[in-house]
């Protein structure tokens, strides 16, 4: 079972059992964390592997430690699945990671599960964590980014150079900088390159890059539906021994579906949009209900328009293509729109849901 599929599986037990363990840290423990940390790889049953009430100088015992040659390598600091994880909470562990050689220190209440580690200054631990998986919330880019910290895997520098990588490139894709912008308006901008002209290319330059992305997944996506067609029992072998789902296998939970619609030709479509925790659309496609079939913006897009053109080649983008009404001003608003409140932790998708409620 792949480290995702454990996890989902956590998350289905922490969902159904949540309210017994509010406000009960020994149950939390039982049901989530524990299951955690063997999903990374880690022998509970092992106390040289996995120490609990693990002490630490003169200090309090940290919850648990994992080991390797007798080492603590992680810190973990467990908290009752009704509470809130705090600057309090923060501190705890901050204290038992300055005061030892661990590399990583993991914050949770069984819902969610905070890591740190002292990539600021050495040897003292950050005030943010560098990674938070929420197992409610699943992202498989995120579990990708968990495999670095497993047993089988464990390699902290290398994982946390991919994660500062990873959190710039998607720093520069929701608002690009001045120096970004720069290096590509100076390439097609003759004259010098004033403020002035950094704000005009800036949008230019988010719009390409949207419109990359969209056209990258529409890309797999066609190579996907290809590979189906030529060898369908090669897909079926890649499937399963794929470490993460793909992106459109099932529905997630708790999924509210918004109208939206389009017009191509003069022909009017019409479908839902499906919302749910997480919306990462550039990470994974955002999926539409078109003609009682769960697929992905791009295919959705695609199908209506070779439905009325079947040779066009498509040069629109799939997120401008969809579009729905705001849920405060009906603003007819492409679903780009949404998608980049959710990322930038706009009321959006909120208001999206209680008018779903209603």
């Amino acid at each position: 079972m792949s480290l995702y599929d454990e996890l989902a599986k956590i998350g289905k037990q922490v969902k159904s059992q949540l309210p017994q363990m509010k406000n009960n840290e020994t149950a939390t423990v039982h049901v989530s964390v524990l299951p955690f940390i063997r999903a990374l790889g880690y022998n509970t049953q092992d106390l040289s592997e996995v120490y609990p009430e693990y002490s630490i100088l003169n200090m309090d015992a940290v919850d648990y430690a994992v080991l390797r040659d007798g080492e603590p390598i992680i810190f973990l600091e467990a908290k009752k699945a009704g509470e809130n994880l705090s600057a309090k909470h923060w501190k705890q562990l901050f204290e038992y990671f300055n005061a030892d050689k661990a590399r990583v220190g993991i914050l949770t209440n069984g819902v969610e599960f905070r890591f740190y580690t002292d990539s600021v200054k050495q040897n003292i631990m950050d005030e943010e964590p560098f990674l938070t998986i929420d197992v409610l919330k699943l992202d498989a880019l995120r579990i990708n980014v968990l495999e670095g910290f497993s047993k089988s895997r464990f390699a902290p520098e290398q994982t946390l150079r991919e994660i500062k990588i990873s959190n710039l490139v998607e720093k520069e894709f929701i608002q690009p900088s001045d120096d970004f912008v720069k290096h590509f308006a100076k390439q097609v901008h003759s004259g010098a390159i004033w403020q002035t002209v950094i704000q005009e290319f800036r949008p230019l330059v988010k719009r390409a890059w949207d419109d990359m992305v969209d056209q990258e997944i529409a890309r797999r996506l066609r190579r996907h539906d290809e590979l189906e067609k030529e060898s369908p029992e090669l897909l079926t072998e890649k499937k399963s021994e794929s470490s993460t789902p793909t992106p459109l296998a099932g529905v997630p939970e708790d999924v509210f579906e918004i109208p939206v619609v389009s017009e191509y030709k003069g022909k009017r479509f019409e479908a839902t949009l499906l919302v749910d925790d997480i919306m990462n659309w550039h990470r994974k496609p955002v999926q539409i209900r078109f003609e009682n079939e769960i697929m992905s913006f791009v295919d959705a897009m695609m199908q209506a328009i070779h439905s009325i053109n079947p040779d066009r080649k498509t040069g629109r983008t799939g997120l401008r293509f969809w579009r729905f009404a705001h849920p405060v001003t009906n603003e007819d608003l492409p679903i780009k729109d949404l998608c980049d409140d959710v990322q930038q932790g706009g009321p959006m998708r909120q208001q999206l849901l209680d008018q779903a409620k209603r």
